[in-house]
């Protein structure tokens, strides 16, 4: 089953949480770095669809994870 990732963008970091199998599960924090961002895309799937709070900074990090995800 295909998962729906959600992210509260914050300053420096952003709050995770997966929708998975019908439930909602807290992945946690990651570092809104280049570097934090790329490691957390790192460990997504093809089929993942990645939903952003739309803020300033959005779009840099959907720039970033795009290449993990198919759309």
């Amino acid at each position: 089953m295909r998962r729906v990732i959600g992210m509260d963008i914050h300053r420096t970091f952003a709050e995770v949480v997966f929708w998975e199998d019908g439930r909602l599960r807290h992945h946690g924090w990651i570092d809104m770095t280049r570097s934090g961002l790329e490691g957390f895309g790192r460990s997504l799937v093809a089929t993942d669809k990645v939903v952003v709070e739309a803020t300033g900074n959005a779009m840099a990090v959907v720039r970033v994870l795009s290449p993990f995800v198919a759309g």
